[in-house]
């Protein structure tokens, strides 16, 4: 029998500490919960790794600064003549010039493919057709490009390209699920498989900012903005690099180490002040453990009968009480105040729509139970608990 249950944002807390209670018992399980952000980046959901299959890795002619557009429809006359003579190597050689002079010119990057297919060069001819389904997708030869490039690329590419992309859609799938860490390394994948798709190095920083690699999302924001000058969405990721350069601190963190009387501000970057909170407990520490010696005359009455009052000395610690109160208050003041300078660097700091739920994996396999995160109807996150008994 199953039963599940919906815990809202209210009682995550307690629902932590009993899996934690259970962790300890031998379960295992991640929880990192998500509840606020302020860039609202969102999963780029079209892969672009090329304009046909096996145009992924096939980089673009650089536009050269000399252009003469009357001397490239010369040399393209030139070609087209040479080309109907038959004479394939004249022709491929008047359309590479005259690439070279207009690499903007769809037509030109269409007849020089057709040459180098003539000439059995498949790798040109397929350099050329990718070309100019860049320069004009919907040009007038884009569908027999497409289809003599399904001819040209070897099946193994093609293949490839279908593999990459069911990678980016697996990815997309685990960020709908909210198993970020897997997606994460989805993504990874398709970036080292299609170094020249922006939108794999978008994701995979998306992904990495969700589970807490900061510093290696901002790479692949900042690589994503290299290989997108002009991306629609500039600002926004802008603003998102702004925010993972801002240093974030764990409230948790922050309060372990607070333990140790001013470890918790070292901890959240204020050094000179936890040097102050470390002399003053030291000092407190100091004054607790300080000895004072006083006389005192003590009444005395030999057995004579004769009173033979003396000097006795006393040592004792005069501070002992107020100093170790004074010590253990400032500890617990200073961590806490580390605590809530870090939940102050956390506000704002997620890069995730609100409302979704980080990273929860794994199953506390001796009890049975299975956490799964939620989005309640009040748009406030929770966890659901099933559990077999």
């Amino acid at each position: 029998m199953v039963r599940s249950l919906s815990v809202s944002s209210s009682r995550r807390r307690v629902v932590t500490l009993m899996l934690r209670l259970a962790l300890l018992a031998g379960g295992t399980a991640a929880i990192t919960p998500h509840t606020s952000n302020a860039q609202s980046l969102r999963a780029k959901r079209t892969l672009t790794v090329g304009v046909a299959p096996g145009c992924a890795n096939v980089a673009a002619r650089p536009a050269n600064a000399r252009r003469d557009i009357a001397e490239a429809r010369r040399l393209s006359a030139a070609g087209q003549e040479a080309a109907l003579t038959g004479d394939q190597k004249a022709a491929r050689d008047a359309f590479a010039k005259a690439a070279d002079l207009n690499p903007v010119d769809d037509r030109i990057a269409y007849d020089l493919g057709r040459a180098h297919e003539e000439l059995d060069d498949s790798t040109s001819a397929i350099r050329e057709y990718c070309r100019y389904l860049t320069l004009s997708p919907a040009g007038p030869e884009a569908g027999d490009v497409r289809a003599r490039l399904q001819q040209l690329v070897p099946k193994a590419a093609a293949q490839t390209a279908q593999d990459l992309l069911a990678k980016f859609r697996l990815g997309l799938f685990l960020y709908d699920s909210a198993r970020y860490d897997a997606a994460e390394r989805a993504f990874d994948e398709v970036v080292q498989k299609a170094p020249l798709a922006s939108e794999g190095y978008f994701n995979r920083g998306l992904m990495r900012a969700a589970v807490g690699s900061r510093a290696e999302a901002l790479k692949d924001f900042e690589a994503y903005l290299a290989a997108v000058p002009a991306a629609e969405d500039r600002a926004e990721v802008t603003r998102t690099i702004t925010v993972l350069r801002r240093p974030v601190y764990g409230p948790g963190s922050a309060f372990i180490r607070g333990i140790v009387p001013g470890f918790g501000q070292f901890y959240t970057g204020r050094p000179v002040r936890g040097v102050f909170v470390l002399a003053g407990v030291a000092t407190a520490a100091g004054l607790a453990v300080l000895q004072t010696t006083t006389t005192k005359q003590i009444a005395y009455v030999d057995p004579n009968g004769i009173p033979a009052p003396y000097i006795q000395e006393f040592t004792e610690r005069k501070y002992l009480v107020p100093g170790v109160a004074t010590a253990a208050g400032l500890t617990v003041v200073a961590a806490l105040e580390a605590v809530i300078f870090a939940r102050k660097s956390t506000r704002g700091a997620a890069v995730l729509p609100t409302g979704r739920v980080s990273s929860i994996s794994g199953v506390i396999q001796n009890f049975g139970l299975r956490v799964t995160p939620t989005l309640l109807p009040n748009a406030t996150t929770g966890l659901r608990v099933s559990a077999k008994f």
